[in-house]
């Protein structure tokens, strides 16, 4: 037994143009709505950052204004080399190559 569905539905065809219009004009509605507040004046957009974000700000702010080279370190390392002091760890310095030379 077939059973035709032909005429059956009720819903009215729209073309591609008048979705897109319907679209649209609902698009615009939702902006005007979203971006005006009840006394009609325009919404600012606020950004409040948490407790962590902004100790990580401070930390960032701080590790910006160090000098990029330790010069303190540099005048310790100069000194002792001057002084014959400096001792070299060759299996540290090998092995730390090594580590570099594999993420290549």
């Amino acid at each position: 037994m077939a059973i035709q569905f032909t005429g059956v539905t009720n819903q009215n065809t729209i073309n591609k143009s008048e979705r897109f219009q319907k679209d649209d004009v609902s698009s615009r509605s939702t902006e005007k709505n979203n971006t005006e507040v009840s006394s009609g004046t325009l919404a600012q957009d606020t950004v409040k950052l948490s407790g962590a974000a902004q100790t990580m700000q401070a930390q960032q702010s701080k590790i910006n204004n160090l000098p990029d080279i330790d010069m303190d370190k540099v005048e310790q390392i100069k000194s002792a080399i001057a002084a014959g002091e400096y001792k070299i760890d060759t299996q540290k310095l090998a092995s730390n190559m090594a580590s570099m030379d594999s993420l290549f």
